[in-house]
Parts: structure tokens; C-alpha cells; sequence
């Protein structure tokens, strides 16, 4: 394709694959564009919002993490020539007018139900990461949205390196019923060099991994093999002025210990200091917060250079990290994965704390594409002439772990995870009937797949989901959402405003469980629907002694809904109430202040405020549902969401918005 799109946008010139991109987007057409981390896919999605802008219609980004999304609104909000973003996610809603939104893909995808004519007037949307396609748990949703949205809305879709990209754009041209222009980027634009660690072999390349190999098989049973330290790698490190860097680890506590066992390392020069004193008391004016309590501790060990970030730290943590990550003057952070996905942080050097992580079933070596991702962090565009990748290896990962593989090996294919959720099927019930959902499928990116087998293979997976999707009709028709053809009863009339544990909240509003509550009690139920608590996590059940009465009646009607799925056929998909943050919740809700919500759990502080923020979120879905045949119950909503609403789980301060700005 010739390239005649313009050269340079937003001062930067574009690259070869960017202007491909522009001229596509000029002409009309889908973009699929697959590049490495740091490639400048981003500006590509800038690319397509300015030129919708240009000719009239509003763009919408989605993106998988809410710390991209508010990242995202943040820079677009001070981009001169947009302006006007709001953003809309699952704790949120700023501007929902604007011109250029940023949401979750499960906020496009409940507005193609609810509301398609909020859409008329948009000309692009912008799917990043969208490789998540590929997650169990949330990826069927990116799927239906990419399905269900109006062919005439230009699609631009960023991903990660995947191995069938052709097989995705083919199946993107036939659902969306127009031309699709794939761009695949190799070329890294800082290159990438990649060591291995042990502190008995030291630092060493993948090359004289076998002669490591063999020289630790005749060592075996030598114990001091097992020990591990990875002091000396980061000596090396910092001594070669290998900074900033980037330490991933897959836990939250391994984060944090092992930043606090940096205490005696001090990374910054008495000049870089004062500017993290600057930078830190600009954000205590700007948000509010005091010196001491939980903010302490960060601030000793930033004035040192060291940090840790992970979602179980409060978000006014996290923002004060980012930002001084961004000025340079972190000169090591110890992180969780999530930092890699989309937040354009880069920094000298990567190191892996290990290979292994968790895959949601069990501890296993990760997946190619999960390691150049956050590989992906190292090297700085314009400042490093290569990125520098160091992995920690323990005894059995010398000797067994598929290294080769992990670095070099093929990039893993997205796979389907196409599963039609209740609320959904109750609407296409609604809309085409229920034979509607299994032409869904047959549009689906799984069908699409299926078909790439034999037909007999293609004929037995039409079969097991048309046998699915019948069980979860019959289980919709019992529970009283659905009849005959195409009548959605008052249930599922209701569940349709409730995306995401719409069978729980639609039993427990039918059931009567909300009318004796008082607002913080209506707080800590709509908290047990939504919060998963972690595993070994404790809070004092004491405190819920009055409400247990109340607490067993809304188990037994949640109960009730999951065995008439398993009479179904079906296998259970309601989660059980979970009431380990409904006791902090329901105190904060009733006037306690924040710093003493340690009484009440042991989870991280992060955790409540992302689940406070949910929760108010819910109270809005249920306030909206309750509309005007409810007037007692959406007082009863607003009561509760002023209880709740407050200090670090007010949002506002953190994306920048005025006091005056009243997010809804």
C-alpha cells in the first residue's frame, strides 16, 4: 500500500506501520495492528480519534485495566485538541456526553443493549490490548462487543504479538461486515537483550544456559544451590547504572518485602531528593492527604529511590508512584504484572523475580506472549540503545524450565472465550428470540475457530453449545425472566439494567431483601454480592451479629438460584455472598474514619477503596432499576451512596477533576 497519509502527528514522525495505519483510517477501513510493547501503538489510536473528531463524530477507547482507563482520560483531557473526555468504568461516570470517551468494554458492550442510540454519532472506536479476547474470565465480553457493534462504527484494534492474527482479522472482516487493514510490527524500536540469574552462576547469557545446565545437574543434592539471593544482581545493576528498573514479582507481599529489604540502599543524589520532596508536596496540596499515617512509609522509601506499586495499595499511592516513576526518579520498584499492561512506563532494565506464575488453576512456567510483555517495559525510546531483560532462576529452573521457549519461542494464538451471559441472553431472548443467541455463536470468533477443524469436530461443538445455551434458557424461564418467544417478564426486564451479577441483585430486590435495611446495611449486602475476598483473609464476624438474620436470608435466596442451575445441567456460575468486606464497609459507611478500617479486615487498603467504588457503582444500577416504582428504595440508594462516597473513595481529586465535577 502506498503511503500517503501525512508523515508527522502530533510532532512525532510517523513511522513506516503508523502511516499504513493512517491511510487506512483515511479510506475508512478496520485497523488490526499487532506490535511489540513500546512499538507506538498508541499514537495510532490517537491517529483515528483526532480524525473522527475532524469529521464530526465522538470516539470511545476501551481499555482492560481501570489504571489504563484513567490513565487515558487523563491525557486526553489535556490534549488541546480534544478536551472534552469523559470516562466511564465500573466505578465511575465523568461526562458521559463528551466527545472522546474512555470506558471498559463492558460498559460498550451493556450500552449495545440498553441504549444503541447513545452510539449514532460515533465514528470510531478504539480497542486497546484487545488481545485480551483471550481471558477466561472476562474476554467473552470484548468478543460480543466486537460482535454486536454497528458495522458502520470504524473499529482500530491494538494487540500484542499473537501467532493467529491472520485467523482474528479474518474472522473480524466477516463479523464486522467490512474491509480490515492488518498491520504487523516485528521490529522492537529499542532492541531487547536477555540474561539469566543465579547467584551461583552469576550473570549469564542463554547461550551457556546447557554448560550451567550440566555443571548444576552434578550438584544436585548441594543445598547451598537452593539458596536465594538476588542482592548481587541488583548490586551489578546499580553499579552499571542499569537504572531505573523494573522488578516484577507475582505477589503483593513479595512486592512490599522486598522493597522494605532495600533499606539500605540509597539511589538518588541530594538534588533528585529535593525534586521528590517537590513532586510529593505538590500531591499532598493537590489531593489533601497528611504526612504520616499510611503514607509514611512510601514517603521514606521514595526518598531513597526504591518503590513498590500494586493493586492492593490505596490509588493516591499508586498515582504518587507513576509520577515520580515518570521523572525519573525511581530508580527501582518492585511490581506486580499489571504495570506492564498499557501504562507507558519504561525503564532501563527488566528482571523477572521468577518464571513461574499463577494461571488461575496452578503455578506454571508463563506464556511467551505474558513475558515480552512485560519484557517489553525495557529500554527507553531516545534514550537506550537496548533493553535489558534479567531473569532469577532457581535450582529446578536451571535444570528444567522451557527458557528457550518462554523468551524465543512462538507467541501463543488468542483462543475464543465466547460465553453468553444471562443478562445478555435474556436481551437477544427480547430481540431475535432464543435461536438468536445460537446465531450468535455461529458469528462468534469460537465458531470461527471450529470451523478450522473437521466437520464432524465443527458439528459437535454446535451441538454442546446449542445444548448450553437451552439449559440456560430453561434455568432463565424457571427463575420467572423469561416466556414463550420472545417476553421478557419483570425479572429480566429488571436484570437487564443490572450487567454483571444481575441474578443476584434481581433475586434479592424480588425477594425483599433491601426493603428493611438501613443505608449502611444496603451497602455491606450489595458489598457481599460483588467482593471475592482473598484467600487467608480475616475480618471480625462479631461485628455482624445483628445483621445475620438478614445475611441468611439473602444466602438462601442466592442458594436457591444456583441449585436451580445445577437441576438445569448447568454448572453453578453464581458466586456464593462473600461477607469479609462487609464489615469495614458497612463501619466506614456509618461515619468510621478510614485509618481505623483495620479493625474491621485484613485486606489491603487498595482492595476496600476498589471495592467501595464498585459498590456505589451497584447502588446506582439499583437506584436506576428502582426509577420511579421505587421511591423508597432510590432514597434509600442516595443515602447510601453519600455514606460511602467519601475521602479515598471520592475519585475525583485522583483523575484531576474539580469539586464542582460530580461524576454520576
Amino acid at each position: 500500500m502506498p503511503l500517503t497519509s501525512p508523515r508527522e502527528f502530533k510532532g512525532f514522525t510517523l513511522a513506516p506501520f503508523q502511516r499504513q495505519a493512517a491511510e487506512a483510517l483515511d479510506s475508512g477501513h478496520n485497523v488490526l495492528l499487532a506490535a511489540p510493547t513500546g512499538a507506538g501503538k498508541t499514537l495510532v489510536a490517537e491517529y483515528a480519534i483526532h480524525l473522527a473528531l475532524q469529521r464530526g463524530r465522538r470516539s470511545l477507547y476501551t481499555a482492560p485495566i481501570k489504571a489504563l482507563s484513567n490513565q487515558k482520560f487523563r491525557d486526553f483531557r489535556q490534549d488541546e485538541a480534544i478536551g472534552d473526555a469523559g470516562l466511564m468504568t465500573g466505578d465511575i461516570t465523568v461526562r458521559p456526553e463528551a466527545r472522546v470517551m474512555v470506558m471498559t468494554t463492558e460498559i460498550l458492550r451493556n450500552t449495545l443493549f440498553e441504549d444503541p442510540a447513545k452510539l449514532q454519532d460515533v465514528g470510531v472506536v478504539v480497542f486497546d490490548e484487545v488481545h485480551y479476547m483471550d481471558d477466561p474470565e472476562r474476554g467473552s465480553v470484548w468478543e460480543e462487543t466486537l460482535l454486536f457493534l454497528p458495522p458502520e462504527i470504524v473499529v482500530v484494534a491494538l494487540s500484542a504479538t499473537i501467532a493467529n492474527l491472520g485467523q482474528l482479522a479474518a474472522w473480524l472482516e466477516r463479523a464486522r461486515k467490512r474491509p480490515i487493514h492488518v498491520i504487523e510490527e516485528r521490529k522492537r524500536p529499542v532492541p531487547l537483550k536477555h540474561f539469566l540469574y543465579h547467584p551461583h552462576a552469576g550473570i549469564f547469557p542463554p547461550a551457556r544456559l546447557k554448560q550451567i545446565r550440566t555443571s548444576f545437574a552434578k550438584r544436585k543434592k548441594d543445598r547451598n544451590l537452593k539458596k536465594r539471593d538476588d542482592r548481587p544482581l541488583l548490586d551489578e545493576l546499580i553499579q552499571r547504572k542499569q537504572t531505573p528498573i523494573l522488578y516484577f514479582c507475582f505477589s503483593r507481599r513479595l512486592c512490599e518485602r522486598k522493597a522494605e529489604g532495600t533499606r539500605r540502599r540509597d539511589l538518588l543524589t541530594e538534588k533528585e531528593r529535593e525534586k521528590v520532596e517537590q513532586i510529593w508536596e505538590q500531591a499532598r496540596q493537590e489531593f489533601g492527604f497528611e504526612n504520616g499515617g499510611r503514607m509514611e512509609p512510601l514517603r521514606q522509601m521514595v526518598r531513597r529511590g526504591v518503590a513498590c506499586h500494586h493493586a492492593g495499595m490505596l490509588p493516591l499511592q499508586k498515582e504518587l508512584v507513576e509520577r515520580l516513576f515518570t521523572a525519573g526518579l525511581l530508580k527501582l520498584l518492585f511490581t506486580t504484572e499489571t504495570f506492564a499492561l498499557g501504562i507507558n512506563m519504561p525503564a532501563r532494565s527488566v528482571i523477572f523475580d521468577s518464571l513461574m506464575k499463577f494461571d488461575g488453576i496452578d503455578f506454571d512456567y508463563m506464556r511467551t506472549r505474558d513475558y515480552l510483555q512485560m519484557a517489553g517495559r525495557a529500554g527507553r525510546l531516545g534514550m537506550d540503545r537496548e533493553g535489558l531483560v534479567y531473569s532469577v532462576l532457581e535450582p529446578d529452573d536451571v535444570l528444567e524450565a522451557p527458557i528457550h521457549r518462554i523468551q524465543t519461542g512462538k507467541v501463543e494464538p488468542i483462543l475464543s472465550r465466547f460465553d453468553l451471559d444471562y443478562a445478555t441472553l435474556v436481551h437477544l431472548h427480547g430481540a431475535t428470540g432464543d435461536e438468536g443467541a445460537a446465531e450468535a455463536w455461529e458469528r462468534s470468533f469460537a465458531a470461527f475457530q471450529a470451523r478450522e477443524h473437521s466437520k464432524k469436530r465443527e458439528e459437535q461443538n454446535r451441538r454442546q453449545v446449542r445444548s448450553l445455551l437451552a439449559k440456560r434458557f430453561a434455568f432463565l424461564e424457571l427463575m420467572g425472566y423469561i416466556s414463550g418467544e420472545r417476553e421478557i417478564l419483570a425479572r429480566g426486564k429488571t436484570c437487564l439494567g443490572l450487567y454483571g451479577y444481575e441474578i443476584h441483585f434481581t433475586e434479592l430486590l424480588y425477594e425483599g431483601l433491601f426493603e428493611d435495611l438501613d443505608p449502611a446495611e444496603l451497602c455491606g449486602m450489595v458489598t457481599a454480592v460483588l467482593y471475592e475476598s482473598r484467600r487467608r483473609e480475616d475480618f471480625p464476624k462479631y461485628t455482624l451479629r445483628s445483621f445475620r438474620p438478614m445475611m441468611r436470608k439473602a444466602e438462601r435466596v442466592v442458594e436457591y438460584a444456583m441449585d436451580r442451575e445445577v437441576d438445569q445441567g448447568l454448572a453453578c456460575s453464581l458466586k456464593k455472598m462473600d461477607w469479609a468486606m462487609t464489615p469495614a464497609i458497612t463501619a466506614y459507611a456509618r461515619g468510621k474514619d478510614f485509618s481505623t478500617l483495620g479493625k474491621y479486615t485484613s485486606a489491603a487498603p487498595g482492595d476496600f477503596v476498589r471495592t467501595a467504588r464498585m459498590t456505589v457503582q451497584y447502588l446506582r444500577h439499583l437506584r436506576k432499576v428502582a426509577g420511579n416504582a421505587d421511591p423508597r428504595l432510590v432514597a434509600l440508594c442516595d443515602q447510601a451512596i453519600d455514606c460511602i462516597y467519601r475521602g479515598p473513595v471520592d475519585v475525583r481529586s485522583e483523575l484531576g477533576l474539580r469539586q464542582d465535577e460530580n461524576p454520576e
